[in-house]
């Protein structure tokens, strides 16, 4: 297939209001030209992006939704799809837990479960038949987590969502692959943002782990969902983990990745 092309075509963004997603829909709208459908559950947030890209020129919407709730996914879809054609959609949003996993209740267990899964899964499910449909070329992209590829103490039930995303995501490239669309799947690693600044963790994982810049790591993933690659590790550090991640015993690679989030886990509690 050949190259994306965004340029006056409408792209939707979960998790837009803040972060990587905050960011890739500024890449989206900034170097590619798109229109955006924003979506998050921070409404004033996403007036903010709203109105910063209304200022540059960008035609935009928001849809103010908790991924959580079934009927919020459902709206998302329809009221995306309403007025517009999409063209791109970038599953985006996303929560953890950081710490030990006996002390993640139950009800928030199946918060993040529904969040990064059910709801991705079910957005999925609209937009593939929805772009198939329209055979315009159009394309998904699902993003997911080097905690996906790797076993991730103190990340344990985020990293098991992102791991099925991962192999859900290659696995629908592959069923695609005579289809006029394209699925990406981008497994970003440490990402400097919002979330970690306020929690402690860019301090706390900046001594052990390579933390990329969020617009970087925007730039990366958009790039590579526009060249319809199938799976997207973005930055050498991330890559040669994962390589090593390949050759060594996982029981090993568990140990030295619970090592570092422990060290993270001590300074973020001192």
């Amino acid at each position: 297939m050949e190259r994306m092309q965004l340029n006056g075509r409408w792209a939707l963004v979960t998790g837009a209001s803040s972060g990587l997603g905050r960011e890739m829909a500024r890449d989206l709208a900034y170097r590619h030209g798109s229109n955006v459908v924003l979506v998050a559950r921070r409404e004033e947030r996403l007036k903010e992006l709203q109105q910063e890209l209304n200022a540059r020129g960008v035609e935009s919407d928001i849809i103010v939704a908790d991924l959580s709730n079934r009927d919020d996914v459902e709206r998302v879809f329809d009221a995306a799809t309403t007025k517009r054609d999409i063209y791109a959609v970038v599953l985006n949003a996303g929560v953890t837990h950081f710490g030990e996993h006996r002390d993640l209740s139950w009800d928030a267990f199946e918060s993040m479960l529904a969040t990064n899964v059910t709801s991705t899964v079910r957005l999925t499910n609209h937009f593939v038949p929805y772009l198939v449909d329209r055979n315009q070329g159009g394309g998904l992209m699902l993003v997911t987590s080097m905690t996906g590829l790797v076993p991730t103490p103190y990340q344990a039930a985020y990293s098991g969502t992102k791991a099925f995303l991962t192999t859900f995501g290659q696995a629908l490239y592959h069923e695609l692959a005579r289809e006029n669309v394209s699925l990406t799947t981008f497994a970003p690693g440490g990402i400097l943002t919002e979330f970690g600044e306020n929690n402690g963790l860019n301090d706390s994982f900046g001594n052990t782990i390579q933390m990329m810049p969020a617009n970087d790591c925007a730039r990366m993933g958009i790039d590579a969902m526009m060249t319809r690659r199938d799976l997207a590790i973005p930055g050498m550090f991330n890559q040669l983990q994962l390589m090593l991640g390949q050759i060594f015993p996982r029981k090993l690679v568990g140990t030295v990745v619970a090592q570092a989030y422990r060290r993270a886990l001590t300074s973020r509690q001192s």
